[in-house]
């Protein structure tokens, strides 16, 4: 979805500023689409917590932009703050992950 956002915002979007946040959602997703991968592999309380933050912020973030870029939708993208703040929830869960994990201590 990522992939075809990008494009969507680099080819097919007639508002530069439209295009500009359709891509930026893109390039989001993508980044969180790795860590989200990444975190499958830890199994502790916090990981857990960061890979719904990163649904969540996928789906508040980047899919109200893709709906405001697809279908000229306004008022979904008044959500998207709030899947930018999940996204950053996630960064933070994933820093106490990893110092409940530094030192070989899991919680």
């Amino acid at each position: 979805m990522a992939v075809v956002m990008g494009a969507v915002g680099a080819h097919a979007v007639a508002e530069p500023r439209v295009a500009a946040l359709a891509e930026t959602a893109s390039l989001y997703e993508l980044i969180h689409a790795v860590v989200l991968l990444w975190l499958c592999g830890a199994r502790g309380r916090y990981a857990m917590a960061a890979r719904w933050s990163i649904m969540v912020g996928t789906v508040l973030f980047c899919g109200t932009i893709y709906l405001k870029a697809l279908l000229g939708w306004e008022t979904p993208v008044r959500l998207a703050p709030f899947g930018g703040v999940s996204f950053m929830l996630a960064w933070v869960l994933i820093a106490l992950e990893h110092g409940t994990r530094k030192g070989g201590v899991e919680t």
